[in-house]
């Protein structure tokens, strides 16, 4: 009796479960298998893998835009540099020699004056020549003047041809080392572009070639802004140059000087003071 009374307790034990959690003969007669979980990991990271590349393929597309886009700007400027430097060089030029044109006229048409005037003068000292020896110092010192006047004349022209050739010549040598530098810079960049183009074609890292990028193009800049240095060093060349040519023009003016005092000290000795 009592192991009867046990086994219908048991099995209304066991159906009230059966029918309360019903679930749990299902789910341990469908639960999936490891190779079903895996195989879902697998397509779950895939399609993590495949968003990711996704993103950093975008990344590199706009990375390589944006590089492509300031490298054609910087060729550009480069371009219109050169242009307004071409452009500056032939102003430049033209004033130069303008100035020059004008300098010489100016000191053309000054001797031209003083040669009248001292043709003037000659005339009014041979006048008061009364004696042979007093025509023979006044003709000897008319000539020594004369000569003095060409002599310096001469080599003050020499002078600032000299000078205005050494500068041309320090002018193009800059020009050669300015159109260098800028051609460097301009094959830098364009180097640098193809090879941007070259790392976005292999699908490199957008930050790889992002770095890469401002990595070479500051040392190509710095390189090129070198020049503005080099410019300081030009300009205080030339002024070296000018005060060298000055200080010859000076020497000329001080030998002249003293020829012509020479000359007029020997011309009043044959012309006694007279005593009252």
């Amino acid at each position: 009796m009592n192991y009867k009374k046990l086994s219908k307790i048991s099995l209304i034990a066991f159906l009230a479960l059966t029918f309360i959690f019903p679930s749990v003969s299902l789910a341990v007669g469908n639960a999936p298998s490891q190779e079903a979980r895996d195989a879902k990991k697998a397509e779950i990271q895939e399609a993590k893998d495949a968003k990711k590349e996704e993103i950093q393929t975008n990344k590199t597309e706009k990375t390589c835009a944006m590089i492509s886009n300031q490298a054609e700007q910087i060729q550009n400027r480069l371009t219109e540099r050169i242009a307004k430097l071409t452009q500056k060089r032939t102003e430049t030029q033209a004033s130069i020699d303008e100035r020059v044109a004008q300098r010489t006229a100016k000191r053309t048409e000054r001797r031209a004056k003083w040669e009248a005037t001292k043709t003037a003068n000659w005339e009014k000292l041979r006048t008061k020549a009364g004696t042979d020896e007093q025509k023979t110092a006044v003709e000897k010192f008319i000539a020594t003047v004369q000569t003095a006047v060409k002599t310096k004349n001469d080599a003050i022209d020499a002078t600032l041809t000299q000078l205005r050739a050494e500068i041309q010549t320090r002018n193009n040598e800059r020009k050669s080392e300015i159109d260098a530098q800028i051609a460097s810079y301009k094959n830098a960049v364009a180097s640098i572009t193809s090879q941007v183009q070259s790392d976005c074609s292999a699908g490199k890292d957008a930050k790889t070639i992002r770095e890469s990028y401002r990595t070479q193009m500051q040392q190509a800049r710095e390189t090129f802004q070198n020049r503005e240095r080099n410019r300081e060093e030009f300009n205080a060349e030339i002024k070296t140059l000018k005060d060298a040519k000055k200080s010859e023009v000076t020497a000329i003016l001080e030998t002249f000087k003293k020829t012509v005092e020479d000359a007029k000290a020997e011309l009043r000795s044959a012309f006694p003071a007279t005593t009252k």
